[in-house]
Order: C-alpha cells, then structure tokens, then sequence
C-alpha cells in the first residue's frame, strides 16, 4: 500500500507541475522594445518617415550593435549627444546617429522631441556604459 501512495504523489507532483510550467512563460521584448546593458531606452510604437515602427526599432538595434562594435568606443567611450533636425531630433554617439526622435513619437507625452531625445540619450548612455564598463559614456 505504501508504494500505491508514493506513485499516487509523484503522478499528482509531475502533473500539477506541468500545470504550472505552462503558466511560467520568459518575459518577452517588444519588438519595439530597444534596451542595451540591461537598461530599457525607449520603445519604437509609430511608424515615421515611410518605416514601420517594427522597420525602426530593428535599425536603431542594429546601430546600437555597431556602436558596440566600434572599437573606437570599446574602451574610451563617447559623447552621447541630442541634435535638432528641423522638427525631429537626432541621438548620436559621437558623430554615429543612433535614433531619430520623430514628432510622432513624443506626440501624446507632454514634451518635446528635443527632451524625448534627451531622455532616451540619458538612458542610452547608462545602458552602453553597462554594456561596456571599461568606456565612459555621457550624455551632453
């Protein structure tokens, strides 16, 4: 009889932690979602200059790798700057344009591209300060 218990508990324990293993899902990204180091940046949720927000978020992370990449910010680092471009605003790393605050963006939020930019260059200067520790990254 014993033994018939022990079955019984391990059946009821393998099922009810296949119950709960189906409910236990990783966190996800957005694909809008742009984060590096650990720290999330922004999120891309409009489409802008004849890109899908999708088309966008995927270019800022390719440039975000290349930045990465670039052995000339591996150990020094960069400025991390925010530069008016009539009425969007660019946010560049060094002279490597990252993001392009678009009106559409900051619309809904109470600011202006100019301090959208500012707020997503602070994070991504934290973020790539993270991701490459022996750099120095700030924003200006």
């Amino acid at each position: 009889m014993p033994a018939v218990r022990i079955v019984a508990f391990v059946l009821a324990s393998v099922m009810a932690g296949g119950i709960f293993a189906g409910l236990i899902q990783p966190a996800m990204a957005d694909v809008g979602d742009i984060s590096v180091g650990g720290v999330w940046i922004s999120k891309i949720t409009e489409n802008a200059a004849g890109y899908l927000a999708e088309q966008r978020a995927t270019e800022v992370n390719k440039r975000i790798t290349e930045v990465l990449s670039d052995p000339r910010f591996r150990h020094v680092g960069a400025v991390v700057s925010v530069r008016p471009m009539g009425d969007a605003t660019a946010v560049m790393v060094g002279d490597q344009l990252v993001f392009t605050v678009m009106p559409v963006d900051a619309s809904g939020t109470g600011v202006t591209t100019v301090e959208l930019a500012r707020q997503w260059a602070q994070r991504l200067a934290q973020g790539l300060s993270k991701a490459l520790p022996d750099a120095n990254f700030h924003t200006f």
